[in-house]
């Protein structure tokens, strides 16, 4: 398997690589074309109309479309093929629009699987340079913010991306090479695939481990301490870590994170106020 056959298996075979251009400039230069070409379309349909407003015998063109499509002639059938030359290029600009609108949305690809297809291209023993034409410099790092990603990952939280960057690649260089077999070895050496499912039910894990342990040792270390000013200041030091908490292991909303802080905070007042009463 060679050339741009190998390049779509290994994308076919692992969709995080499935990583091609956009190409913003040009589809927003052809759209820039299409909205000139409808607009002189405007404007020479609306003159035609204008004049055929004052022939005696074509004045009822606006207000009669079995007049204005059956109209015999060259010059009387001008502004209904004027009319189906600008439906014709109004199709053509509003599909372009919507799809444009939707390639906009696409993200970005991420930059460890970026930085893996540069690799993969170069290294002989994967990729050994498969395309020698012009678009072998797609990847470019020059035209990287034009880059998409065709199944980008799932969006994660602030802890799951840390995990994914820099704990999986020093396991992976550290041990997991060794235990683990290569995943296609038809497409060159040194792919290894991990499972996602298994990473984020790990990450899944120690959150609802950290949620579970938290509000337990605030109320413990509240009831350790006599002071009430150590005590409140607990209370302020349990609230922030519960805060950054929320903020680096879920994707929670500011408004969200706000509302889970407080009510923590009011839990460990309530327990405070109880304790000091008695």
């Amino acid at each position: 398997m060679e050339g741009y056959a190998k390049v779509a298996q290994l994308m076919a075979t692992h969709e995080d690589f499935a990583i091609l251009r956009r190409f913003k400039s040009l589809n927003y230069q052809n759209l820039l074309y299409l909205q000139a070409e409808i607009i002189h379309l405007e404007h020479e349909l609306g003159k035609i109309a204008d004049t055929n407003a004052q022939h005696p015998e074509r004045v009822f063109y606006a207000r009669d479309w079995w007049t204005l499509a059956h109209a015999k002639g060259r010059d009387a059938r001008r502004q209904w093929k004027k009319t189906l030359k600008l439906r014709k290029n109004l199709a053509s600009y509003n599909e372009a629009l919507m799809k444009q609108a939707y390639i906009s949305q696409l993200e970005s690809p991420n930059k460890h699987d970026l930085t893996f297809l540069r690799s993969w291209f170069e290294r002989p023993s994967m990729g050994g340079f498969p395309l020698r034409g012009l678009d072998r410099d797609a990847w470019h790092p020059a035209d990287e913010t034009d880059l998409v990603a065709i199944k980008p990952r799932r969006s994660l939280d602030r802890l799951s991306r840390w995990f994914f960057d820099k704990v999986m690649p020093l396991y992976h260089d550290t041990i997991g090479y060794r235990i683990t077999e290569p995943s296609s070895p038809d497409l060159g050496e040194g792919i290894y695939t991990y499972r996602d499912s298994v990473l984020v039910a790990i990450i899944d894990i120690l959150t609802t481990v950290v949620a579970a342990i938290l509000p337990i040792l605030s109320i413990v270390f509240l009831y350790m301490f006599e002071s009430n000013g150590v005590k409140l200041g607990l209370v302020v030091a349990f609230s922030t870590v519960f805060a950054l908490a929320l903020a680096v292991m879920t994707s929670s909303r500011k408004i969200e994170i706000f509302a889970a802080t407080s009510a923590f905070a009011a839990v460990n007042v309530v327990f405070l106020t109880n304790n000091v009463l008695s």
